[in-house]
């Protein structure tokens, strides 16, 4: 017996979906979460609920989120199915756009050109999104554009890609930050 079911998707007609991020993204190494929080395999109230984890990232003792502002008009998040049936599954990216080019921004590519991580942004309606997961690893690659001309751009584009079973799934939990925890759980 199937335990999948459908809710409705509901959308009023003038209704102003706002796209994008806004200004900052978290950042963490997988190494230093402790226990994730899940995804929910049924919903009792809303169909929302299977796309949105369960509970907080428990991190290491002195581990925390790691702040990158971006630049939201230059940072898309795009979600796509990929594969087959039975296993299709979802494959997201984030580009995202920091305005740095100096040894901060520079470092941090360095670092997690070739780690697994773990990324956290807020949509425009304040809700936080996930990019990373358990089960795949995650890409992060960069490029930095040094500019040349007075008119050229500059700035360190971050792209993360993820396979997951869900299209960016939904977190509500603690986001532990060198400046305090945020977005707390409702108790």
């Amino acid at each position: 017996m199937s335990t999948i079911k459908y809710g409705e998707m509901e959308w009023s007609e003038g209704a102003v979906v706002l796209p994008g991020a806004k200004r900052n993204v978290y950042a963490i190494p997988k190494r230093d979460i402790v226990a994730w929080p899940t995804l929910p395999d049924t919903f009792v109230t809303g169909m929302g609920e299977l796309a949105t984890y369960v509970g907080s990232f428990t991190l290491a003792a002195t581990a925390t989120f790691t702040k990158i502002g971006i630049i939201v008009d230059k940072s898309p998040v795009n979600c796509a199915t990929q594969g087959s049936k039975p296993s299709k599954t979802s494959i997201n990216t984030g580009t995202f756009v920091h305005p740095g080019v100096e040894e901060d921004a520079s470092a941090f590519c360095r670092q997690a050109n070739n780690d697994d991580m773990v990324y956290l942004f807020e949509t425009k309606k304040g809700k936080y999104r996930v990019l990373g997961n358990e089960m795949w690893d995650t890409d992060t690659s960069f490029s930095q554009a040094l500019g040349a001309a007075p008119t050229d751009e500059v700035g360190t584009t971050l792209t993360v890609t993820v396979t997951d079973v869900c299209p960016a799934p939904f977190y509500d939990g603690e986001i532990v930050t060198a400046d305090g925890a945020i977005n707390p759980e409702l108790p």
